[in-house]
């Protein structure tokens, strides 16, 4: 338990440093956002902005008026979430293969960069996996012997996993499967499986009408050959960090010499336990290509986050092989030391955090005292969040102007994306350039600021003067003013 301890332990340092290093970015903005509602206002408005159930937004609701809403506070509950996974890595792993399985999953659970990452961005994701880990670990105890308190164990924590994110049935359904298969006669699985999937069930209408919003259409657009092919490796190293190229390539070859030892040197029982696991997670993921031919198409790698714990243990499995007695823990080691490089090259380079708009914030500074608006030209980003979080009073300009007496325009470089980037600094930027000038009659460029990846150019009016949006697309060569945002500050 020592061991285990000092795991956590570091798992939890890992979540927790420089946790509030980088500004909320759009997904979280939302988050925020929601969180500062009523109960009721709230519940009524996930329908229209999330893709995900409520659960977690009532737990962050709490959680925000217990901790705060800065960065900080609000993201620590995903890291409380990130650091009770480990253990529970732990107990999964000893009951269904052995125990030293059930350390080398501890350890690559608080080692990976990837539950890392989430463990520091409020969104349902990190307690998706907890959730889903839980009912994992209720899941090899039901197997073992499903008494009617085991089995409720297994629902409970399937029914929680559901209510944070729809696609915990990659790992929820094959569970439910297996424990029917093995143990089709006993009459507590049999009602237990029925009230998960009820559960489910009642999701479905949900589900049907947040689908109808649109807001997770831009998944499909991507190759699925593309986010597919990303799932091993991100599951492996991350998304990115420090000599990538060569960390990659390392830890999937780690991940295909777990898979050989499995097979290879393995002990009968804890083979029987691996084997479970990434059967479970395996099935999961067919599952997944199932709902794509069935015109459900949601699949990124945080999407099937559901399926890490099961595809974890099976790695740790082969690591923890009896008949690996030293490559298993140096390949562990190492997969581990990766995972940690990883994780610490992401604190320390802006270049693959998430975009700060705090720093736009803070480059704007206050508006002018002279009582009129200021309009603000954020180009190529036609959203509010997450930049009104930090500078109050927003509202885009109507196609009647404004009266404003200062224009500050926004653009920002961000890493290439291929057209599809769900994480780093390119979440959700479309790269922009600032003009050598921006001729608009009545004002002129004042400065121009360099922060971060975003260019702030301020431009001010002798006196105020009303300003439209036909006037700013005049001003503009490269791009049109309908692909950027004129937002208003009062």
């Amino acid at each position: 338990m020592l061991a285990v301890g000092a795991i956590t332990l570091l798992a939890a340092v890992l979540r927790f440093y420089r946790i509030g290093h980088q500004g909320f970015w759009f997904d979280e903005g939302n988050t925020a956002l929601l969180v500062h509602f009523s109960p009721g206002k709230m519940l009524g408005l996930i329908p229209q902005t999330e893709s995900t159930p409520p659960l977690y937004y009532c737990v962050a609701w709490v959680w925000a008026r217990v901790f705060g809403y800065g960065e900080t506070a609000l993201r620590s509950l995903s890291a409380v979430c990130g650091v009770l996974v480990v253990p529970v890595a732990y107990g999964a792993g000893s009951k269904l293969i052995s125990r030293r399985a059930g350390l080398t999953a501890a350890a690559l659970t608080a080692c990976s960069p990837l539950l890392i990452w989430y463990s520091q961005e409020a969104r349902s994701y990190e307690m998706l996996v907890f959730l889903s880990s839980v009912s994992l670990l209720a899941f090899a105890y039901a197997l073992e012997n499903p008494t009617p308190r085991r089995v409720a164990g297994w629902v409970l924590a399937s029914a929680l996993a559901l209510a944070t994110h729809y696609y915990a049935i990659l790992a929820v359904v094959p569970e439910a499967a297996w424990l029917l298969w093995v143990h089709r006669r006993r009459r507590a699985v049999q009602v237990g499986v029925g009230v998960v999937g009820l559960c489910g069930l009642a999701l479905i209408p949900l589900a049907i009408g947040q689908s109808g919003t649109g807001n997770a259409s831009w998944i499909a657009k991507a190759p699925l050959g593309r986010r597919l092919g990303q799932v091993v490796p991100q599951f492996a190293s991350g998304f990115d960090g420090p000599a990538h190229s060569v960390l990659e390539p390392l830890a999937i070859a780690i991940l295909v010499l777990a898979a050989a030892l499995v097979f290879a040197r393995s002990d009968a029982p804890s083979r029987r336990g691996a084997l479970i696991a990434g059967g479970i997670a395996l099935a999961g993921l067919v599952l997944n290509l199932v709902l794509i031919a069935g015109g459900v198409d949601d699949l990124i790698t945080r999407n099937v986050l559901a399926i890490w714990m099961p595809a974890a243990l099976f790695v740790a499995g082969g690591l923890a092989a009896a008949g690996a007695r030293r490559v298993g823990p140096v390949a562990a080691g190492a997969l581990c030391a990766i995972g940690v490089a990883t994780a610490l090259g992401v604190a320390f380079d802006r270049n693959l955090e998430r975009p700060d708009w705090r720093v736009v914030a803070r480059g704007l500074g206050t508006q002018p005292g002279t009582g009129a608006e200021r309009a603000i030209l954020i180009q190529h980003y036609r959203d509010l969040l997450p930049l009104s979080l930090y500078v109050p009073g927003m509202h885009f300009m109507g196609r009647g102007g404004a009266t404003v007496s200062e224009l500050d325009v926004v653009s920002f470089t961000s890493p290439a994306s291929g057209g599809f980037c769900w994480w780093g600094s390119a979440c959700n930027l479309w790269p922009s350039r600032a003009q050598a000038s921006y001729p608009i009659a009545g004002f002129r460029e004042v400065s121009r600021r360099h922060e971060l990846q975003f260019t702030i150019v301020r431009m001010v009016a002798s006196h105020p003067m009303h300003l439209t949006p036909a006037d700013v697309s005049r001003a503009l060569t490269a791009t049109h003013l309908a692909n950027d945002g004129l937002i208003i500050q009062k």
